[in-house]
This record gives structure tokens, sequence and C-alpha cells, in this order.
């Protein structure tokens, strides 16, 4: 009997991919166990994030830790993002198979088939059934001033108890699609997961949200590279997808959070949208807008202006104001001049209410475009925009 360990300091699309791995390896019931402790594992299997130097630094020190505490003759297999993105980092670490997140087939190969398809295996996962071992952080930056803490705190207790007060249940995560058709300079991920879209058919998205509804949960997460790009590669769209989701049982019996929205992607479907949105069952849509200088979301290969990012988040706050609000930010990216960081901090600002913000720091990668640019932006001017970024949405949101 093999015995196995499988572990993740990736985001929930690496964690859901590791859950995978251990449904299906669990599948080999006569010859696999899954350990609980690395010690006991004849196998160790890590998914390595990779998104930002940060991380990278962060799963190499997961590396050293697992050799520290496996046994001598033990195999350890890292896969997941960062054999992908930066292969050169593992040089000296590691010096086994590179194996992407889509790469499934050379992880199963690793202990043999048993004649179980992997397309029988359930994707899908509760929160309290995934594992990370990712550093903490608050909205992507590491630390805050206490005036700022002490909004947040505040802003947390609004979110529990306000008139648009978030839903405390646990979320259960569906992946729907992975990949995006985008060309954005600062992504690491084109690497990994390529210029293709997968789309997973809606038959079995509905399946496994029946699934879980019938497991109690009413929390629904749906998670893609691009969510807005769903279904352009089986010939449906996103709002085909969510016709079927919204039409199962009453609005009060569950929602759905809408993740990852590409801005240009949302405007194409936006017109097929309003009867879900207007269903009662569409929790929170976040739709990342980076930045809100044009010339830098020119720089960074985006396909939208921070204009039409407001008005289509202005139009889901004016006429369905219980939908929750969220967007990701990025500072530091190369060129970025104070004009244009206080472009992005204007975003904030009334009339639109965003109910959450994540907030990244560009971080150059091996394969970015964005790090070749010139006018690279010091860390400790990152650091400090992010500061300011997190305080400006901390007080604005009140």
């Amino acid at each position: 009997m093999t015995k196995v360990f499988l572990c993740t300091n990736g985001c929930v699309e690496g964690q859901l991919r590791t859950k995978f791995v251990e449904r299906y390896l669990g599948a080999h019931a006569q010859n696999i166990h899954m350990a609980s402790a690395i010690g006991d594992a004849d196998l160790v299997l890590f998914y390595a994030c990779g998104l930002t130097g940060e991380k990278e630094g962060h799963s190499l020190s997961v590396i050293d830790e697992l050799k520290e505490k496996m046994r001598q003759d033990a195999e350890l297999v890292v896969w997941g993002c960062l054999p992908k993105q930066n292969p050169g980092a593992l040089v000296g670490v590691y010096d086994g198979p590179i194996i992407g997140p889509m790469d499934t087939g050379s992880i199963t190969s690793l202990i043999g088939t048993n004649g179980v398809s992997p397309e029988s295996i359930d994707r899908s996962a509760a929160a309290s059934e995934l594992a990370t071992m990712a550093s903490p952080s608050i909205h992507g930056c590491n630390g805050t001033d206490l005036l700022t803490a002490a909004f947040l705190l505040y802003k947390r207790g609004v979110d529990l108890f306000g008139s648009r007060r978030q839903r405390r249940s646990e979320v259960y995560h569906i992946p729907i699609a992975a990949g995006c058709t985008g060309h954005c300079t600062y992504c690491s991920e084109r690497p990994v997961f390529g210029n293709t879209v997968h789309s997973r058919p809606i038959d079995d998205i509905v399946s496994e949200f029946r699934g879980g509804l019938e497991r109690g949960y009413s929390r629904f997460s749906l998670f893609a590279t691009d969510l807005g790009s769903y279904g352009i590669d089986i010939g449906c769209r996103l709002p085909d997808l969510l016709k079927d989701l919204v039409a199962i049982g009453p609005a009060e019996n569950c929602s759905i959070l809408l993740n990852q929205i590409e801005p240009h992607r949302f405007e194409e479907v936006y017109g097929d949208m309003e009867p879900i949105l207007a269903s009662g069952k569409i929790e929170m849509v976040m739709a990342p807008v980076q930045s809100g200088s044009n010339r830098i979301l020119k720089l960074m290969g985006r396909h939208y202006t921070a204009e039409r990012w407001s008005a289509l988040m202005l139009d889901i706050y004016r006429n369905y104001p219980a939908i929750r609000l969220s967007t990701q930010f990025m500072v530091g990216f190369p060129t970025e001049t104070e004009d244009d960081f206080a472009a992005t901090l204007s975003l904030l600002d009334p009339p639109l209410r965003l109910d959450e913000a994540h907030i990244f720091r560009f971080s150059p990668r091996p394969t970015v475009a964005a790090s070749r640019l010139p006018g690279q932006v010091p860390d400790d001017v990152k650091e400090a925009r992010a500061a300011r970024l997190l305080s400006r949405f901390a007080r604005r949101r009140i």
C-alpha cells in the first residue's frame, strides 16, 4: 500500500485541484492510503504557488520544510503553477518531474490507473474540505496601520448586521473553467493554463451544484480563470449556465458568488444578465479593474477603460442593491505615476460603493512581459501605495 500526503500553498483553484487528486487517488481503495502526517508518507505531492515573487519564496520555504520532515526513502513531487511559471526557481531544491496544474494525468500515472475515469470525480468542494499552507494577508497587504485596521474591523460588523450584510454560512466552491484568451502583460498564468479556455459541461456543473444543495450548503462560489469566458469553447455562454443554476429552488435556498469576471467579457454578456441579477440569487460580483488609469490599463493589455468598468459596477449597485461588489487592484505597475495612482484611488469615490477590494503589488516574473518594461516602480513605493489604497477603501466604504 502506498501512503500519499498532499498539501498546497495555492489559491482556492489550487486547493480544489489538490482535493480532486486526493479523491482520484482515493478511488484506488486497495493500494492507496491518504496519510495525515508527512512522516508516514511514501509519496508527498505539493501543489506550489508561483503567482508572485513573494508566493514563490513561500513555496521554496515549504519545499525545504517538507524535505526536512519527510522520510529519507519517500518521494517528493512538486506540481502546480510554480513549476510552469518559473522552473528555474526549483533548481537546487527539487529535481523531480515538472508537472503543471492541467497535467493531472502525470500525477495519476505516478500511482497507476485503476480504470476510474477522472471525469467521474467531483471537482467541487466546501471550504472546510480544503486545506492550504498559504501565509495569511489582509486584502493582499501584509500589514495595516492601527486606524485602518479599526475601520476594517468596524466594516466586518457592518457586513454581519448591515442592510447589505454578508452571509456567513460556509461556501461551496465549484470550478467551471480554466484558461483565458487574454494577453495581459502582467499575467504569470499563461504558461500554466495557456490561451485556451477549457469549460466544463453545464450538466456536470449543475449536477455538482445540486449535490452541494443536497449536502446542506447554500452559498456557491463559481471559479474560473475568467468567468466571463465560460462556454466560448463549447458553444454556450455564462448566462446559459447561470439561468440553469438560478432556476433550481427558491431564492432563499441559495446564493451564488461570481468570481473573476473580466470587465470586457462581462460587457459582452451583460445584456443577458438582467433576469439572473434580478433573481435574488446572486450574492456577489467580482470584476477586477486593476487600475483607474486608462494609460496603465492599455500597457497592461486590458480591453476596457476605467469608465466602462465603473459604468457596469454602478449599474449593478443602483439596480440590484443587494448584490455585493468586489474588485481587484494592482499597484506599482511599471511607469505608474502619482497621477495614475490617483486615478485608481478615485474609483473608490462615491457614488460607487465596493464591499471588497483585493490589492496586489506588481511582481516581476520571468515569463511576464511587463517585467521587461522600463520604469519599474520601487518596492517601497508599491508598499506605500498599497497601504494608501487600503486606507482609502476602509474609510470610503462606511
